[in-house]
């Protein structure tokens, strides 16, 4: 498994003698609380409940240093009430248990999944497993590509999963192969995404694909300027015009071993603005560093790309990817500049920072070249979904029931909320342009999320299946979930993404 990975990831392990420094077991409330792996950890365990020091409420996590083994210690781990789990507790529970593990300075971390196993469905325990793991190993994250004097993160050196019982051996490497993927491939995004601007260009980003493309089997193919401007995408080109660094558009294509005839095909789109000032219309100082981030929906769609070729979906997959600065410059876009577009139609850009629509009308169209049956875009597109929804759930927009109901199941599987906002035609009218087709912006406060959702919408033709995400409230800065930094890229969406075009 090591050698599939991009990141050095801590090794998991499963065995049946665990002979690491520290074994882990997981309590829901009111459970017996009884270790299977080892009886002598029993009575320690109930001194604990009945002494009111551990009740197995969500996220704790009790630390007893050399217990009942020679240099072993032992961690109990709170799950919280059964009737009110959720995978979602279990990960932050995860991410919880990283820290103080890390704190503890453990070496060699085992999990007794048998003490799991006793009173717990195997469907739930396995569930239940899952999500802590991936807590646990998300909490493990750094960026510190840059640091000159970098130390490791910790000194936690591997992972187990402890089971005596020989049947379980499948069941949870299998459960290890997964976790690992899928961290591996939100550490992508989040990497991506973190990544300086003056180092993440345009060019990085499309040969930093190429290299993933090439170690996974993917299809990849790169477009320069001359060749976006030959595709007639005008309306991308205006936006990188200001910057001395080339645009990129990129193409990853996966196709299923088997079954390929028969196989759905699932269009993703990222807007890959690597850095964004708002060119003329420039954004106020106040953490424009942040700005590197607004390259994120790119970064989200190519962790979910990555993943779904990597679990060997059985749909086909095409992800366009648009990646350019929006700078200002004596020869950059304007406002009240009227540009063409890939599709034909005009539009009067009013505000430069509303760029990242424009970029996407261009990918969309030619999103639709491969004729996909639906395709699902993401982008950090407005400031105004933070207002609208805060930081807990990303708006949604579709024109087609079905695909709205897919991307729900997806979103709620992982426990990424999204929240669906209308797409009326009604709020187009205010983007009528006297000079064009339509404007980018309206240049007030109503409705910016919306606006920006129907502007698109203009650019996606009769019959195609379509849907937005506005990413930009959870791109990044969401550390107040345990297992994501406190400062950087989340990669949120990722597994929602994946999880989608696999089931769709």
């Amino acid at each position: 498994m090591k050698k599939d990975l991009i990141h050095s990831l801590i090794s998991l392990n499963v065995t049946r003698d665990f002979e690491g420094d520290t074994l882990g077991s997981l309590f829901f409330q009111n459970d017996k609380k009884e270790a299977a792996l080892n009886p002598q950890t029993l009575t320690e365990v109930q001194d604990l409940a009945k002494s009111g020091t551990f009740t197995a409420a969500q996220k704790s996590c009790y630390f007893i240093r050399q217990s009942y083994i020679e240099k072993m210690n032992l961690a109990v781990i709170g799950l919280g009430a059964k009737k009110t789990f959720s995978p979602e507790k279990a990960r932050q529970t995860g991410a919880v248990v990283y820290s103080k593990i890390i704190a503890e300075k453990v070496k060699n971390f085992g999990i007794d999944v048998d003490a799991l196993l006793k009173g717990t469905a195997k469907g739930q325990a396995e569930e239940t497993l899952t999500a802590f793991l991936e807590g646990f190993y998300l909490a493990s994250y750094s960026f510190d590509k840059y640091k000159t004097n970098a130390k490791a993160n910790s000194k936690l050196e591997a992972v187990s999963l402890v089971s005596a019982d020989r049947k379980n051996q499948a069941w949870l490497e299998k459960i290890a192969h997964q976790v690992l993927t899928t961290v591996d491939c939100i550490f992508v995004t989040r990497d991506f995404s973190n990544e300086p601007s003056n180092h993440g260009t345009p060019e990085y980003y499309a040969n930093e694909c190429a290299k993933l493309a090439k170690r996974y089997g993917l299809k990849c193919k790169i477009l320069n300027k001359a060749e976006a401007k030959k595709e007639g995408m005008t309306l991308f080109l205006a936006v990188a015009e200001g910057s001395p660094r080339e645009p990129r558009v990129v193409v990853l294509e996966y196709t299923p071993k088997s079954g390929a005839k028969k196989a759905k095909t699932v269009s993703f789109v990222g807007k890959g603005v690597t850095f964004d000032s708002g060119g003329i219309s420039i954004k106020p100082s106040m953490r424009m560093e942040d700005m590197k981030h607004d390259m994120t929906g790119a970064a989200t769609m190519v962790g979910a790309t990555l993943l779904a070729a990597r679990n060997e979906i059985k749909n086909k997959l095409i992800t366009v990817l648009v990646f350019c600065e929006n700078m200002p410059a004596g020869n950059a876009v304007q406002p009240g500049n009227v540009v063409g577009t890939r599709n034909g139609k005009t539009v009067e850009i009013i505000n430069t920072d509303a760029e990242g629509r424009l970029i996407l009308a261009d990918a969309l169209d030619l999103a639709q070249d491969y004729k996909p049956d639906v395709i699902v875009d993401s982008a950090t597109l407005t400031g105004a979904c933070s207002i609208a929804l805060g930081k807990l759930c990303s708006a949604l927009f579709s024109n087609d029931e079905a695909l709205t109901k897919k991307l729900f199941q997806a979103s709620e599987s992982a426990e990424e909320a999204l929240w669906q906002l209308p797409l009326w035609d009604e709020y187009f009218e205010d983007m009528r342009s006297q000079y064009a087709d339509m404007m980018n912006s309206c240049n007030d406060s109503y409705g910016g999320t919306i606006r920006g959702a129907v502007f698109l919408k203009q650019f996606i033709k009769n019959g195609q299946k379509w849907a937005h995400i506005d990413l930009a409230n959870r791109a990044y800065d969401q550390g107040f979930l345990p297992y994501n930094p406190k400062k950087g890229s989340s990669g949120i969406y990722v597994r929602t993404f994946a999880g989608f075009v696999a089931d769709f």
